[in-house]
Parts: C-alpha cells; sequence; structure tokens
C-alpha cells in the first residue's frame, strides 16, 4: 500500500527485522527506531498513519510513546506489542483507544490480518476527508444559487424559479396554482410540516431540512428558510421559500454515520481481544487452558439471558467474565499449581486473588472493566455471607459476580485442574442442589439447574 506511512519502534534488533520482514511485504513507506524517544522525534518530523511499538523500550517507553502520539494526532493508528503481561498499565493502553495489542512472541498472521484491517480504515478515512473537502467546494458553487419559490396564504404555489423546476422535475406550468405538497415526500413526518406552519401562523420564519419527491419519483434534500410576507396591516400575504441543495452533503453524512458506527464496534472489538488475553495469561499461568475464559463467558451470558438481563447486559457480562481471575497473577506459582490441599496460610493468600483483580481494574473509566473489577472481586462472595472477601450476603453481591460464580465453578466441576479430576454431572447436579442458598443464590441456581441439559449441550460443542 503506498499510502500508508508506518513507524516500528522496537530495541530488540531481531524482533525489528522480523517486524520489518512482515511490513514490507504489506506497505511500501516504512520507518524503524531503536527506542521510544527516536520515535517520537522521527513522529515531530514526520506524518505516519500507524505506528507500532513495544511497551518496554529504553528512553521512552512505548506507553507514553503511545500517549504522546494520541495527544498531536488522535487519528494515527497504535498497536502495540510486550513481552511481558504488565496489568498495571493494561487498562491505561484500553483508555488510550489503542487499534491493536500482542503478546510475544506474535501470532504472524493474526498481526497481518489486523494491520490490513487497520490500512483498509484508514484509506477509508483519508477518502472521506478528501471527499469532504470535494464537498465543501460543492457547496460553495451550489450556495450560489437558491432554489425559490411562493405560495399564497393556503400553500398554493405562486411562483418557482427556474432552479426549483431543473431539480424538482416539473415545469412552471405543472407548479403554479398546485398545492405545495406536490413534492412532499412520504419520508417527511407529518410533525415536521405542523412545526413549520405553527411557526409562519405565529410570523415567524421556518429553517430545517427537508426531503422532497421529484416528479420521477426520485428525491433530493434541501436546507430550507420560509419567510412570511407581511402587508402593511401586519397580515400574512404570502410566504417565500429559499432553499438550498444538500442532497450530496446529506448523502455523505449519512454515509459517515454508518462508517463511524462500523469503526466503534472495531474499537469495541479490540477492546474484547485484549480483556480476553489477559484471561487467558491467568489461566496459563494456573495451568488451566484458556479455553476455561471463553467457556465462562458463554456460560455467564447464557444464564444472564435465562434470568431476565437484557442482550446488552447480557453481552456486556460475556465480555468482562473472562477476567474474573486475573488476579491470580500475583499469586505464586507454587501456591497457584499446588497438587496437594493448601494449607491455612496459603489458602489466605489465594483468596487475596480477587482483591487484586479489583484493584488491577476498578480505576479505568470503560464500563467494560469497571463490569470486570465487580466479577474479579465478588466471584467468590457466597450467598449464605461466608464467602469472600469481603464476606456479602444475598443481594449485596452484584448480580454480575452472583452469576459469574456459578458459571465458573460449573466448569471447573466438570473439567480436570491440578489438584483433581473432571466430576460427572451427576455429581456436579448434586453439588449445586446442596449449595443452593448456601454458596450460590437460589433462584438463580434453581434456572441454572432446570437447564442444565442446556448448559451441557454447549459445553459438549465446546469440546468438539
Amino acid at each position: 500500500m503506498k499510502d500508508i506511512k508506518v513507524l516500528c519502534a522496537e530495541d530488540h534488533l531481531k524482533t525489528k527485522e522480523l517486524y520489518k520482514e512482515i511490513l514490507e511485504n504489506l506497505f511500501e513507506n516504512i520507518t524503524c527506531a531503536s527506542d521510544g524517544e527516536e520515535a517520537k522525534n522521527l513522529f515531530l518530523k514526520n506524518s505516519f498513519d500507524i505506528i507500532i511499538t513495544d511497551i518496554n523500550m529504553p528512553k521512552l517507553n512505548g506507553l507514553e510513546l503511545a500517549k504522546f502520539v494520541k495527544q498531536n494526532h488522535k487519528d494515527c493508528a497504535i498497536i502495540i506489542t510486550s513481552a511481558y503481561s504488565d496489568f498495571e498499565i493494561l487498562s491505561e493502553v484500553i483508555d488510550l483507544g489503542v487499534d491493536g495489542y500482542f503478546l510475544k512472541p506474535i501470532d504472524s498472521q493474526k498481526f497481518i490480518d489486523k494491520l490490513l484491517s487497520i490500512a483498509n480504515k484508514i484509506q477509508i478515512s483519508k477518502k472521506s476527508r478528501h471527499y469532504e473537502a470535494l464537498l465543501r467546494e460543492y457547496k460553495d458553487a451550489i450556495d450560489q444559487s437558491s432554489i425559490v419559490s411562493k405560495t399564497d396564504t393556503k400553500g398554493i404555489i405562486t411562483y418557482v424559479n427556474d432552479s426549483f423546476c431543473k431539480i424538482s422535475g416539473y415545469t412552471p406550468e405543472e407548479l403554479l396554482k398546485k398545492p405545495h405538497n406536490i413534492i412532499r415526500h412520504p419520508d417527511m413526518p407529518s410533525s415536521a410540516f405542523k412545526d413549520m406552519w405553527g411557526s409562519l401562523k405565529s410570523k415567524k420564519p421556518w429553517n430545517g431540512l427537508v426531503k422532497n419527491l421529484k416528479k420521477d419519483g426520485g428525491f433530493y434534500y434541501v436546507n430550507a428558510h420560509v419567510v412570511p410576507i407581511l402587508n402593511e396591516n401586519d397580515e400574512v400575504e404570502e410566504y417565500i421559500a429559499i432553499r438550498h441543495d444538500i442532497t450530496e452533503l446529506e448523502s455523505y453524512k449519512r454515509n459517515l454515520e454508518d462508517k463511524l458506527t462500523q469503526s466503534t464496534k472495531e474499537i469495541v472489538n479490540t477492546q474484547k481481544e485484549i480483556i480476553q488475553t489477559m484471561g487467558q495469561v491467568a489461566e496459563k499461568r494456573s495451568m488451566e487452558t484458556g479455553a476455561h475464559v471463553k467457556r465462562v463467558a458463554t456460560y455467564s451470558y447464557m444464564l444472564a439471558r435465562l434470568i431476565g438481563l437484557n442482550e446488552d447486559e447480557a453481552k456486556l457480562l460475556e465480555q468482562a467474565s473472562p477476567m474474573h481471575d486475573i488476579g491470580k497473577v500475583a499469586i505464586p506459582d507454587q501456591i497457584l499449581n499446588k497438587k496437594g490441599p493448601l494449607t491455612e496460610d496459603e489458602r489466605k493468600e489465594m483468596q487475596t486473588h480477587t482483591a487484586v483483580g479489583y484493584e488491577l481494574l476498578k480505576h479505568s473509566k470503560r464500563e467494560l472493566l469497571q463490569t470486570a473489577a465487580i466479577v474479579a472481586h465478588e466471584h467468590h462472595e457466597f450467598w449464605n455471607g461466608l464467602g469472600y472477601p469481603r464476606k456479602l450476603k444475598g443481594e449485596e453481591i452484584h448480580i454480575y459476580g452472583r452469576i459469574t460464580a456459578i458459571a465458573d465453578v460449573y466448569d471447573a466441576l466438570g473439567h480436570d485442574r491440578v489438584y483433581k479430576k473432571a466430576w460427572p454431572i451427576e455429581k456436579i447436579i448434586s453439588y449445586f442442589q446442596d449449595e443452593l442458598g448456601e454458596q450460590f443464590d437460589p433462584k438463580l441456581t434453581e434456572i441454572f439447574l432446570k437447564n442444565i441439559d442446556y448448559f451441557e449441550v454447549t459445553r459438549k460443542n465446546f469440546e468438539k
């Protein structure tokens, strides 16, 4: 791609060479820097579309570089890479609105796919800015001429100019002495005209966007300014409407809104990818498969919908629940992966993962991470008040924490762990029946058990 300029900041020589090899197959304009300070200076002297930076670099780290770039050029796309899971700054990375986050060693194909996706979005944005400049020129030209008509007090057309006839497709003879609603488009709500006539009959001018109907069935948008003309007795004698054709501008605006919606979805998806990556890292440290967080996310969504939460609430929980055990990154390996029973001191240290997870996530202003903080903090609280870390009881526990607790235990019991073998479904059902109203919310547990076949089918589909 000729029109995409890429800056790569990486202090590790072999990694930089790998990136360069990948980038040269995709882009023609590539610049490399060996540290964050060099990258910053290059950025100040040049214009870049994409910046790829490692977090841990000398002189100026990748996070500081990303913040500087976003402050000075918010539209520049940023991809951050890291060899370590530095969870204290990951929430800051998300808040910056980065376009991609990869743990080293990177998956080359996913890295390429992300770069191509970002590059395509940038090309669309560049074309949009070009079209916007053209539209401003068009608008200036259009403003030099106006679409004019006059009507009597009953809305009967008494005069039209050439521009009116040209845009509507009617001849003057077809328009004069006809009601002005001859060009009314069915998409225009009656409330708009009620508002217009309310202003005009109060002897006040009216301004608004109007979609009109052409003779051939097409349409056009106009920015209309309608003025009541008063006689010497301060009575309305007629109305004059002066309009400007903004069809291209309005169509472009609607197209731009569609693209903005798509871009917003891509940002949200990036955040979801980062959160799922963080959750999988925590699971891998405890020698458990990363599929655990995906299964818990799915079960949490299913149960949320079954108990009556709406789609937005259920999807939010599904996206946040992979972070439920993120605090385990602070637990020593000898405790986390111990095959035998834990001592009392080890158990207490293990239980700190809920508070650690909460502290890691609570500072973010993002709704997604705020929800993840709640789940991390409360998914080990018990309905009877005997859980941890705060011994919350009953509905003091957030509904997201109560749902994730069931999803997490169901998945844990059904799969091998370092300290146990997977339980058969009969034993799992018996456990939930025994803990109904004790460890788990009784109403949620009843609904869960009533739909256990539904969950079992889903669990087996994961294992295919």
